[in-house]
């Protein structure tokens, strides 16, 4: 029905799973040195198929067990990550729109850091706003076996983790309403949106859930803030709220905000309770 708002209804998360070794993928060895030489890089001198992994799929595979999300059949399906996969020719999301009876559209969102789930947040909202979506899977993935050195990944000894998160519209039972989404490229910009979401609710109805990297110095008066700190990237927020459903019916107002250390842009979620006076967008 076009106009519907979206909510997060279910979620599944995974830390640090097993590695495993894939020696099929010893013939990236090449594709990685010809790529890296290019820039003036080096790769790693044990290839992809010589040293543990967890690919893009394996990630997915290990977030559906157990069914976290139930009977469902999207209208949309999409991955969204920071760093690339193991192998670079798969496409994560059709394999998920398959496993989920492949009907709906499926694409990823990449290339933007650690605003890329907010951006695909963004994006299943506006679908459900024009009607094309009802129910939208959302899977954020990390996983850090790079070819090369990366400097963000190395010094923050970043380990492998994946979310999946179930938003429907229309649906009666606990969840969070999608009110707004956005980038800011200023951290004070950011800083004063956030300060106006969080200034009008009562003491003790909003929290703030921070990433690892951002936030330090944000105004939280009446606000609680809960803080990840596992070393993620992209999944930071992510995993927190797919780990604690409770805060839907714990506070009217729930706000995922994290710093990308690349680039120093923010991005923020604001999520509502469907109680919430202005949880319609």
């Amino acid at each position: 029905m076009p106009g519907s708002t979206l909510a997060v209804r279910h979620g599944a998360a995974v830390l640090a799973p097993r590695r495993t070794v894939r020696p099929e993928f010893s013939i990236m060895a090449e594709y990685d040195r010809d790529l890296l030489t290019s820039f003036g890089q080096s790769p790693e001198p044990v290839s992809a198929g010589d040293r543990p992994v967890v690919t893009h799929t394996d990630l997915v595979q290990r977030l559906l067990d157990g069914d976290p999300l139930g009977p469902v059949e999207p209208d949309l399906v999409m991955v969204s990550y920071a760093l690339p996969d193991v192998h670079p020719f798969t496409t994560t999301s059709t394999h998920m729109n398959r496993v989920f009876g492949n009907r709906a559209a499926s694409f990823a969102i990449a290339e933007q850091g650690l605003a890329a789930p907010f951006s695909a947040l963004r994006v299943a909202a506006a679908y459900s706003r024009l009607g094309y979506c009802d129910q939208a899977v959302l899977a954020v993935l990390e996983q850090t076996a790079l070819p090369n050195h990366d400097p963000l990944v190395d010094s923050a000894d970043l380990v492998d983790s994946g979310v999946l998160l179930l938003l429907q519209a229309g649906h009666e039972g606990p969840g969070l309403d999608v009110h707004d989404v956005w980038t800011q490229r200023r951290p004070d910009d950011c800083a004063r949106r956030l300060a106006d979401v969080t200034a009008s609710a009562p003491s003790g109805t909003a929290l703030l859930v921070e990433g690892p990297r951002g936030g330090h110095d944000l105004p939280a008066d009446g606000v609680e803030v809960h803080r990840h700190t596992e070393r993620t990237y992209c999944t930071s927020v992510w995993l927190e709220l797919a780990q604690n459903p409770q805060w839907a019916g714990q506070y009217a107002t729930v706000v995922l905000h994290d710093t990308d250390p690349r680039s120093g842009t923010c991005s923020a979620a604001v999520l509502r309770t469907a109680a919430h006076p202005e949880s319609s967008p």
